[in-house]
């Protein structure tokens, strides 16, 4: 009589021939190919099951050998990272670590995958973050490190991978790695990445992020996927001593009479209308809104209404001012402006002669201006968004939020970019506000949450 026999098949586990032994809840009859089946998530759950059972098993789903891997980079962990990496290691190699931007999270995922010696893979939000990431393992280990992503499509036994490239290949490759590191995790809860983690079978998984709750609360469902959050610790835990001192300067300005004006004008336009129609800025009253502004002229009034009050207060021309005589006190120091949008970066660079980075940038010149920024030969660079997430940014000590989201989550990113350590430095943070706008608001959201601060 045959052995029940468990094989990997298109990101799930398959049973064949299981006779008439119990089989755990997460196994479900697949009428159409006549297989009992379960996500590759719950692989290890099934091994352990079938064990505790005495049941014989034909286990074909591949297994995980050690690779040898030497880490040749020469670096020692700080306590912190230490501390989080036992802690990783107690919970069975499954959970995320939260750490703030700049706390090296990077080296401690290459301590990881270097005390696990097993094949992995990485997964990155950003092309970006996937070609730093290619070159700190290809430097670390010495080896050939496949690229899932960005045209290309190697896979070795160490291999990084964008969020949308390993969905897509996923259930291809799902049985290849024995542990999954997820760098910015919080990224991972989505309809679309969950699929990532359910559809493999690596026994070994590990999280990283700097900010782990989203504002929709997914960050529940990291528990299942990944593990539980192992370790955490703030900006407020580690400044100082790890991190750079830092200090956060609120500067107040007003609106031009004729901004105030328009801003005014603009503001009653639309408060009056979502007042008249109940609608508010959350669910599907709000979604109606948006679909029926693309055929009543009224609802597209005020939605342009909207754009326009935010627009006038994210390009306030005092934003300028104020940033011009933060250019010239700082002159010295290495400084990060941010915005929220591209056409107040180009605005900015054009007027000051500043570099810029935007989601636009190609990738050559994003490295040339980062490395000329690194080297001193640029003093400052202007951007967006782009910068906010992942990527490696050179020490800087001055930043300028002129606008943002109201997202906590933004807002320790750029703090994030000013905070590694070096002797003697303490880090200051300019939050440029509009005074008796809704940018008081948006700034009061963002730091309703900062524990960390």
């Amino acid at each position: 009589m045959s052995l029940p026999t468990l094989k990997y098949e298109a990101g799930t586990i398959v049973l064949k021939n299981p006779g008439r032994v119990k089989l755990p809840p997460f196994f479900l009859w697949d009428r159409r190919e006549k297989k009992w089946r379960a996500m590759a998530l719950f692989y290890q759950e099934a091994i352990n099951f079938f064990h505790l059972q005495g049941m014989e098993l034909d286990d074909r789903v591949p297994q995980f050998p050690r690779l040898g891997l030497n880490l040749r980079s020469r670096f020692v962990l700080r306590p912190y990272q230490k501390e989080a990496l036992q802690a990783w290691k107690k919970a069975g190699y499954r959970g995320t670590v939260v750490l703030p931007t700049g706390a090296g999270k990077s080296y401690l995922a290459l301590k990881a995958i270097s005390l696990l010696d097993k094949s992995t893979l990485v997964v990155l939000p950003t092309i970006d973050l996937m070609n730093q990431w290619y070159g700190l393992l290809k430097d670390g280990f010495g080896i050939e490190v496949g690229i899932l992503g960005g045209g290309y499509h190697q896979i070795e036994r160490v291999t990084v991978a964008t969020y949308d490239s390993s969905y897509i290949y996923i259930d291809r490759y799902g049985d290849r790695f024995a542990l999954l590191v997820f760098d910015e995790v919080h990224h991972l809860p989505s309809p679309k990445y969950s699929h990532i983690p359910q559809m493999s079978t690596a026994p070994y998984r590990l999280g990283l992020t700097a900010t782990y709750r989203r504002p929709d609360e997914l960050h529940y469902r990291l528990g299942g996927l990944v593990g539980k959050v192992v370790y955490h610790k703030r900006v407020a835990d580690l400044k100082g001593e790890h991190l750079s001192d830092y200090e956060i300067i609120r500067l107040r300005v007003d609106l031009a009479s004729q901004e105030r004006e328009e801003y005014e004008k603009s503001l009653q336009e639309y408060t009056g209308y979502v007042r008249e129609k109940k609608v508010k800025y959350y669910g599907t009253r709000w979604e109606d809104f948006i679909r029926e502004s693309s055929y009543s002229g009224q609802a597209r009034k005020a939605l342009l209404a909207r754009k326009r009050v935010h627009q006038i207060i994210y390009h306030a021309q005092r934003k300028l001012e104020i940033l011009e005589a933060l250019i010239k006190q700082h002159h010295r120091e290495r400084m990060i402006i941010f915005t929220q949008d591209n056409e107040f970066v180009y605005r900015i660079s054009q007027t000051f002669l500043i570099p810029c980075i935007t989601h636009q940038t190609k990738t050559l010149e994003r490295k040339a201006i980062l490395d000329r920024f690194r080297d001193g030969l640029y003093p400052i660079i202007c951007t967006s968004k782009v910068l906010n997430e992942g990527i490696d940014v050179p020490e800087a000590k001055v930043a300028v939020i002129l606008s943002g989201s109201a997202a906590p989550r933004e807002h320790l990113q750029r703090l994030g970019r000013i905070l590694r350590k070096s002797w003697g430095k303490k880090a200051l943070l300019y939050e440029v506000v509009v005074k008796g706008t809704k940018e008081t608001q948006i700034s009061y959201h963002r730091r309703g949450k900062d524990a960390h601060l």
